[in-house]
């Protein structure tokens, strides 16, 4: 089996392309045609164990070691999204810029990265590279985390949603995103303050993306939602009575999806 972190560094792209990894949990890797590699929310170590003895149920499916990033986004501190045991490894490599929600920067701190590694978006702010925008959106997490967003991630033309945590609340994530959206990446389990999955689906028949892809399943027993509203074959399920032009996927950890504007 070829490792995940060659099949990213082979993957060429043409221009208007996007390569989507899949990671597990609530993270991807995103890799553009310039080459460019965004990791958003992986959990790829045993600390959510280690600190609240929640086991995590598949593997890592890369090494933090390997993982090359030029930007490092987190949505919010909860472990499963911002994992501090890995984060001083990604941190020695000094071409990766972080960016986080503001609970995040306590941890940059205490890690040791320097400030000017760190971008911070509030609710609302956008960062501009100027091949890449990420604008920080609407997200309600509960008290577990008053400072979650969610990311608008545009880059190569594609515009791709990531949800972060949050309940489904409509009325204030709508205003937030643009009519175009690409690729939607919603949580599903229905617990600790998340959608499950048919307020996944409700929330994509209004958002209206090309694609939309669940996350946040089966790493931990204790994100199973009661009733089985947490499980991706629901949102399949439920899927089917979104608009045709929306088409929705489950996708297995360490796979890819070729993403054309």
């Amino acid at each position: 089996m070829i490792p995940l972190i060659d099949k990213i560094n082979n993957t060429l792209l043409q221009n208007g392309e996007l390569a989507l990894f899949y990671l597990g949990q609530a993270g991807f890797a995103i890799k553009a045609a310039s080459g460019k590699l965004i990791i958003i929310d992986a959990y790829l170590s045993d600390a959510a164990e280690r600190m609240f003895g929640f086991k995590r149920m598949i593997p890592p499916v890369i090494e933090a070691s390997a993982c090359n990033a030029d930007f490092w986004l987190s949505t919010h501190s909860h472990i499963d999204h911002l994992d501090l045991d890995i984060l001083p490894v990604i941190a020695r490599n000094s071409k990766t810029t972080f960016v986080g929600a503001p609970d995040c920067k306590v941890h940059y701190d205490e890690s040791g990265i320097a400030p000017e590694r760190c971008v911070i978006l509030e609710k609302g702010e956008a960062w501009n590279t100027g091949e890449l925008l990420i604008t920080a959106v609407y997200a309600d997490h509960g008290e577990l985390a008053p400072e979650a967003v969610g990311f608008l991630i545009e880059i190569s033309g594609i515009k791709i949603y990531h949800a972060g945590d949050t309940c489904y609340c409509p009325a204030e994530i709508l205003p937030c995103l643009p009519l175009d959206i690409d690729v939607m990446l919603a949580p599903i389990n229905g617990q600790f303050g998340n959608m499950n999955a048919i307020e996944a689906c409700r929330l994509a028949a209004l958002v209206k993306p090309r694609i939309v892809i669940a996350t946040h399943f089966w790493m931990f027993l204790e994100h199973v939602a009661e009733g089985g509203l947490g499980d991706p074959a629901t949102f399949l399920i439920e899927a089917k009575k979104l608009p045709h032009e929306i088409h929705a996927r489950v996708m297995a950890p360490g796979e890819m999806l070729m993403i054309k504007k």
